[in-house]
């Protein structure tokens, strides 16, 4: 982490305040594989915590059949 530390770039304004930041692409590709990381364990635990709750049902615990999906998504119905 200190190593993308030191690619960041403040910009100052006028009053001697920082007003921005400017990052190499690669730092922020970075930053942004991290926020979706952390994203999608937040949507895992909620999800087992929907299926623990159902007693691991998974219709109870609102999970849809796949086939349902792709017919939804294909804007169709089997």
């Amino acid at each position: 982490m200190a190593a993308i530390a030191n690619r960041v770039q403040f910009v100052v304004g006028a009053e001697g305040k920082p007003t921005g930041v400017l990052l190499d692409m690669a730092t922020w590709e970075h930053i942004l594989e991290a926020l979706e990381d952390a994203e999608d364990v937040t949507v895992v635990r909620e999800t087992l915590a929907a299926l623990d709750a159902a007693g691991g049902d998974r219709v109870k615990a609102g999970f849809r059949p796949w086939s349902e999906i792709r017919a939804e998504l294909l804007g169709r119905a089997d």
